[in-house]
């Protein structure tokens, strides 16, 4: 019976396409279970991205301030740059989940987007400035690109102070450029 037992953790493993050994087939040094692929740096280029975190936090205070729905919505990742570079690399795309772009993409972008019409609401037309941010996950490094992930800032509205407000998720680093993955459409 005891031989049965020992069996089984190998047998688990192996159905989830990992190797006895404890390490997935195909993983990457990372440890993530797959390994994902560089790009050329042609293919790392994004539309509309500024050149650093503080210019990113400057552009979503000028957006907000004056309303500019265009300007925001171009500092968040399109649909080329997520199903190019940043999808491959995220679990989602893999084993187990395998899940489909289209459905993905439709999911993110609807949130995303529903959350720049709730900034826009909230704070358009207002004097906005970012004091400080933090990211619960940050500097996750997927090969071709950074995930800095949950962002949680310090700002001041029309010079009144406020802490732990949510302009924006999640920010993608490609080298030197700088696009938000995500709009909040829950403001917790």
């Amino acid at each position: 019976m005891l031989a049965g037992l020992a069996l089984v953790p190998l047998i688990a493993v192996a159905a989830c396409g990992g190797q006895a050994n404890g390490t997935p087939q195909g993983a990457d040094a990372s440890g993530r279970g797959y390994v994902i692929e560089p790009l050329l740096p042609s293919e790392l280029v994004l539309g509309g991205a500024v050149g650093s975190l503080e210019d990113l936090l400057r552009t979503v205070e000028r957006g907000l301030a004056e309303s500019d729905t265009s300007r925001l919505d171009e500092l968040m990742i399109d649909e080329r740059e997520f199903r190019d570079i940043l999808f491959p690399a995220f679990p989602a795309a893999h084993p187990p989940i395998n899940a489909g772009f289209d459905t993905v993409w439709i999911l993110q972008y609807s949130d995303s987007y529903r959350g720049l019409r709730r900034l826009l609401r909230e704070y358009g037309g207002r004097n906005v400035r970012i004091l400080a941010v933090r990211f619960d996950r940050p500097g996750q490094d997927y090969v071709n690109f950074v995930l800095h992930e949950t962002s949680r800032v310090d700002l001041t509205v029309d010079g009144r102070r406020e802490e732990d407000g949510r302009l924006f998720g999640s920010v993608i680093q490609v080298g030197d450029q700088w696009k938000v993955l995500t709009y909040p459409d829950d403001p917790s």
